[in-house]
């Protein structure tokens, strides 16, 4: 029986070994060799393409790209609640304004051990600013929004108008289109978008936050904003310009009659001209937006970063996928068609501007990759975010629809606005000095 058994096993073992070996050896797509799948939640155009093309040139990590509402209308929302329970996605888009209310909350992790302190020098030393907090980098940039001016080339050319270089000359312009062209008017000033009223202001020099002293200071009626605040507010009430919510139905129908010649945005506000009035392709052009005395100068107007959320299963595989949306010319050939957000990272400017005028005709001819290489070059480096936009921004809107458009209404908006932030930051236990 012994022996009987023994030769038995001797025949068994060598089988065993066998199918133990091709256990160890797994097929691709199986065991240790399937792909890391990856989750990526944002809402911005392109993301469903930027996965599309990764997954087809990348085999060990594969994304799954979710939809989410737009950050401030419950993106962000959805992104701080999964994970709070524990059920955080990948990789996440995140806006400049929001990163530091993010941070503050410990809702995302430091990408320093993943390689990207190595990056830095690829990116302007303001949007670098705008994701390195606290002497750590909780975001790569994506995309950044360069204040721009889209302007009528058709209706400039009829009028004899040429792009105003200063506000000065923005204002004289405006009171020629208003006495030679009744019902025109050069521009709209948005009611509803805190995001651009915040560019504006960053543009001419005024810094909402400040947080060298080690406490917050929040000053939006300063000098510089002031000027900004009255400048406009005198346009307004002058009738030079319209005060509507930028892109609702009245400003749309102002965009496709031509009764408004200029559209003050960002470059990615290309492909929102293109959805509203899609018949005037060829008959817009951009140029920097006009400069206060000081010289030319920009603010940023939008633009995101993708972070990786506290308890994401795979950081090391999202910041590759991060690090190649953020480098790869490939990836901005991705997204050429759909989106014209300005990339941050300046070794991708120059293939950027070639992508979007061959894949999109709406913006070919219009000048964007110059006035948006301008306008960028140029961003104030000064401007700090406060530790809740989300909030601030909602609130901000509040004030500005409400405001806008009576005496001195930009200025007591944002005087209401800064009054109401300052006390919602010592409730939440900041130290904010008179």
């Amino acid at each position: 029986m012994f022996r009987r058994r023994s030769r038995r096993a001797i025949r068994i073992v060598p089988l065993l070994m066998a199918a133990l070996l091709l256990a160890s050896c797994a097929v691709p797509g199986t065991g240790e060799d399937r792909p890391v799948t990856l989750t990526y939640w944002s809402w911005t155009s392109g993301s469903q393409e930027l996965a599309d093309r990764f997954n087809a040139t990348h085999d060990h990590i594969r994304v799954t790209f979710e939809k989410v509402p737009a950050g401030t209308a419950g993106g962000y929302s959805k992104m701080f609640n999964a994970v709070k329970a524990g059920k955080a996605p990948d990789v996440v888009a995140v806006e400049y304004p929001q990163l530091p209310g993010f941070v503050t909350q410990q809702v995302l992790q430091p990408l320093d051990p993943y390689g990207v302190t190595d990056l830095g020098d690829q990116y302007p030393d303001w949007a670098w600013r705008q994701v390195a907090l606290g002497g750590q980098v909780y975001g790569l940039p994506m995309n950044i929004g360069p204040t721009v001016m889209f302007y009528r080339t058709d209706l400039f050319a009829e009028y004899g108008l040429t792009p105003p270089t200063t506000w000065e000359e923005f204002r004289t312009t405006a009171e020629t289109v208003a006495a030679e062209h009744p019902g025109v008017t050069l521009t709209n000033f948005g009611t509803n978008d805190a995001a651009l009223l915040a560019g504006l202001a960053w543009q001419a020099g005024a810094r909402w936050f400040d947080s060298g002293s080690g406490h917050w200071q929040v000053d939006a009626t300063d000098e510089a904003g002031a000027r900004f605040a009255g400048y406009w507010e005198s346009l307004i009430d002058d009738g030079l310009v319209t005060a509507r919510p930028t892109f609702a139905e009245q400003h749309v129908t102002q965009l496709q009659q031509g009764t408004s010649l200029t559209v003050l945005a960002a470059p990615w506000t290309a492909a929102n001209i293109q959805r509203f009035a899609p018949d005037l392709a060829g008959r817009w052009g951009a140029a920097p937006l006009p400069a206060w005395p000081e010289g030319p100068a920009s603010g940023n107007y939008g633009g995101s970063s993708l972070a990786v959320p506290r308890g994401a299963d795979h950081p090391e595989e999202a910041m590759e996928f991060i690090r190649w949306v953020s480098t790869s010319p490939d990836a901005v050939e991705a997204v050429a068609q759909v989106n014209t957000s300005y990339p941050a990272n300046t070794t991708l400017t120059d293939h950027w501007g070639t992508a979007i005028e061959a894949a999109n005709p709406y913006v070919a001819g219009m000048d964007l990759p110059a006035a948006a290489g301008a306008a960028a070059r140029t961003v104030n480096p000064a401007w700090e975010w406060g530790p809740d936009m989300t909030e601030g921004f909602a609130r901000l809107v509040d004030e500005a629809t409400a405001w806008i458009g009576r005496p001195e209404g930009i200025r007591t908006a944002l005087a209401r606005w800064q009054d109401a932030t300052v006390d919602q930051l010592r409730q939440r236990g900041f130290t904010v000095p008179e």
